[in-house]
């Protein structure tokens, strides 16, 4: 009598449907680190984008408060030139003010210069400059000691230095975040 032989091991077609999901999963885990890897780029070059945004921003701010310091050490007037107003306040401002207009540099596009003098006496310009994809820097500035005071060791005080991304359109907003007032009631 012949023996059967029977075989209990992995047979030709398992071991073949072994290895296309063993492919099939090496395929996914690729594309997913391929997807990952240009998640990473574009989030790193758009932070690269942003900080050469907020220096040239910033280079532009310090070239400003460079100018209106040269502007506050010139453009004070004598005492000759006050008789004119009824104090000295009016003189200063009146000053102030017209030299600011004069400030405006075509390279820098800036927008919004202007003083105000505060209910506790300190002599505020504020302006911002603006690039053309609509970034700004917000700029408040106390001239107070330097200008009003006459002094002119006084330091120009940063009360606002901000630099503002361009306002996000609808388009371009991210995925739906959780929000309270989203959840259904009842």
């Amino acid at each position: 009598m012949k023996k059967e032989k029977r075989s209990f091991g992995i047979s030709i077609g398992s071991s073949s449907i072994l290895v296309v999901f063993v492919v099939l999963c090496l395929t996914t885990f690729a594309t997913l680190s391929l997807v990952s890897a240009n998640a990473d780029y574009k989030l790193s070059r758009k932070t690269a984008d942003a900080a050469a945004v907020y220096y040239e921003l910033d280079a532009a701010g310090e070239q400003l408060l460079s100018d209106l310091s040269d502007v506050l050490d010139s453009v004070r007037p004598a005492g000759a030139e006050m008789d004119s107003f009824a104090n000295e306040e009016e003189a200063c401002r009146l000053a102030l003010e017209a030299a600011l207009r004069d400030l405006n540099d075509p390279d820098l596009q800036t927008r919004d210069l202007f003083l105000s003098v505060s209910e506790d006496g300190q002599w505020i310009v504020s302006c911002a400059v603006l690039r053309e994809d609509g970034w700004s820097l917000q700029m408040q500035l106390d001239v107070t000691g330097r200008y009003w005071q006459n002094r002119a060791d006084a330091k120009i005080a940063r009360l606002l230095w901000q630099s503002v991304p361009p306002v996000e359109t609808e388009g371009e907003a991210g995925l739906p975040v959780f929000q309270p007032g989203n959840l259904p009631v009842g």
